[in-house]
């Protein structure tokens, strides 16, 4: 029996179970809606037409209290002219949903067939069952299946994926663990496949009052396979514990420590890992201010060397409502890293935002960021020939001329002149400070001219230079939103948005639209689009008209048009007739 021929029987069980008459219970309700559609797709490269007919059932059948179920069946016929493909599916889609107090069930079969806008058939066939646990006081448990084919021209992928997935709380624990994998074929590719499982253990446990301590540790395991046959393996494990305290209103402590190790396996075995530490204490001299301090190390592997960086930072932050109209926010760091390889780096940051309600209609945002960034301007030692301390030079004295040896503790570069032995440059100190500030600004307008009327204007700068310039501008964004609705039925908003880089190209974009809704429910849309970048016009033009005819009959009709009045154009038109009962 194959996975389709399942989910039919299964569709053809629970139809007859919801048959059963059931004393004292409602009658069987029955919903569904009949389609007919058509779409015609042209392109540059040829058209395409599509008929689709279908009838969709919702079959809510009495079954017992606590229990909800919804079949959902619907019978397809789909009709392609343009690449000679006539398909009858007298199983389009169908779905069984089934929930009760503890766990749900869910099988669906669904076949779509579809013309992009460039006149290009496209085939979806899907298959998923899906099955949920949850039970009190015992594991959750959440499975499911997939599997899906897709042809696109004269290429079929298919995918089929599985996974597994489980969780059980006991007390202030929670264990979690899962298994998933995926298989893909496309054409004449070697298929490719992937699984991972993954297992963790976290939770959150109050020591002390107002003491909290947290946990968690993650193992995965993740294997792929490449299109040559060979498969590489990685597993990571972290592990995170954290610590908080806040025993009065104006001080708290905090501390983190996280270990990740990651192992690779496949032709080169590789293994790295990191290890980070902090610890923050904070201040609360009135409840608006808070300032802080964090001191921490970093540690990671760089290349063929463990490198470790100590830091600590100190800041505050202030939030404060200056008036009843006026909002403002500051807030100030310095942070300072260590490294016995990089020498020194510190980074300022300062940072401010304002809110403003200018008037009952119109209301403003500020914000501004300033960082600065100074760190030795030295060169990684594996850029150089050879690296050590200045006795490991020696070692080096009969090479040829052009090599270079970095002496790691005093910041000196060496540089054979010839070919003699010992024969070195004098030092070359590498120690200059360089010094970098970006700024970014941006300003916020909301506005509400009239009753009907909606208006929001942004604006935003960026820069980067070696002194603090306000002046100076590397890139702008600018864009805006205006919304008119003279009714209750009818909408007209104007988009716009442009990009202003330093070097490069600009762009521009902009979009009209226009919403109309009659009486009797009748809807009609009608929109422009126009953008320009790197010197390429590119428009679109799309409607739709929604009729609502009588005894709950509806006609739809959506058309687009791309790069109009061009060699490259394309049109996309559809018309769908439903009606429900």
């Amino acid at each position: 029996m194959t996975y389709y021929d399942f989910l039919l029987v299964a569709l053809i069980f629970c139809v007859m179970i919801a048959a059963v008459p059931r004393q004292g219970l409602a009658i069987t309700r029955w919903n569904g809606v009949f389609t007919l559609e058509d779409t015609y797709a042209e392109g540059p490269d040829g058209s395409n037409n599509l008929f689709q007919g279908g009838l969709s059932l919702d079959i809510r059948p009495p079954i017992k209290k606590q229990l909800n179920a919804v079949f959902n069946l619907r019978l397809n016929y789909t009709a392609a002219d343009g690449k000679a493909l006539w398909n009858i599916s007298p199983i389009g889609n169908l779905s069984v949903d089934l929930a009760g107090e503890s766990y749900s069930m869910n099988l669906q079969h669904s076949r779509l067939a579809t013309v992009t806008t460039s006149a290009e058939l496209v085939e979806t066939t899907t298959s998923r069952a899906g099955f949920a646990l949850f039970r009190r006081d015992l594991p959750g448990l959440v499975t499911s299946y997939s599997t899906t084919e897709t042809t696109f021209g004269d290429t079929e992928t298919r995918t089929n994926s599985f996974s597994l997935f489980s969780d059980y709380k006991y007390k202030w624990m929670n264990f979690r663990g899962g298994y998933s994998r995926q298989e893909r074929e496309s054409g004449d590719q070697p298929s490719l496949s992937s699984d991972s499982t993954s297992f963790g253990l976290g939770g959150n446990y109050e020591i002390l009052p107002k003491t909290s301590l947290t946990g968690d540790f993650d193992i995965n395991r993740f294997t792929s396979g490449s299109a040559g046959g060979a498969e590489t393996v990685t597993v990571g494990k972290v592990f995170r514990l954290g610590a908080l305290t806040r025993p009065a209103w104006w001080f708290d402590l905090g501390g983190n420590y996280t270990k990740e190790i990651t192992e690779v396996e496949s032709e080169r075995a590789t293994s790295t890992s990191s290890r980070y530490t902090d610890l923050t204490a904070g201040l609360y001299p009135i409840p608006e201010l808070r300032l802080f301090a964090t001191v921490g190390n970093r540690e990671f592997d760089d290349i063929d060397r463990k490198r470790s960086v100590d830091f600590n930072t100190i800041g505050a932050s202030f939030l404060h409502r200056l008036m009843e109209k006026i909002q403002l926010g500051l807030n100030a760091s310095r942070t300072r890293e260590t490294d016995l390889d990089q020498g020194k780096n510190i980074r300022d940051n300062f940072g401010l935002n304002s809110v403003m309600d200018l008037t009952p209609r119109a209301s403003l945002r500020v914000n501004l960021n300033i960082n600065r960034n100074e760190s030795p301007a030295f060169v990684s030692s594996r850029d150089f020939d050879a690296s050590g301390i200045l006795s490991d030079r020696a070692l080096f004295d009969d090479r040829p001329a052009g090599f270079t040896f970095f002496d790691t503790v005093n910041n000196d570069l060496y540089t054979k002149l010839s070919s003699l032995l010992g024969d070195w440059s004098p030092p070359q100190h590498i120690e200059p400070v360089t010094e970098t500030f970006s700024i970014n600004e941006s300003v916020q307008l909301n506005m509400i001219p009239t009753d009907k009327t909606i208006l929001a204007l942004f604006y935003s700068a960026n820069s980067s230079s070696e002194e603090l310039d306000f002046t100076s501008i590397d890139s702008q964004n600018l864009s805006s939103s205006l919304t008119y609705q003279p009714n209750r039925r009818t909408g007209y908003s104007l988009t716009g948005t442009v990009l202003l880089p330093k070097t490069g190209d600009e762009s521009y974009s902009g979009t009209a639209s226009m919403a109309y809704r009659f009486y009797r429910g009748h809807q009609a849309g009608l929109s422009y689009g126009r953008s320009v970048s790197a010197g390429r016009t590119t428009d679109n033009t799309s409607g739709n008209l929604r009729l609502a005819l009588r005894k709950r009959s509806t006609l739809d009709l959506t058309y687009s048009i791309s790069q109009l009045f061009k060699d490259d154009q394309s049109n996309f038109i559809r018309v769908r007739y439903s009606k429900s009962f």
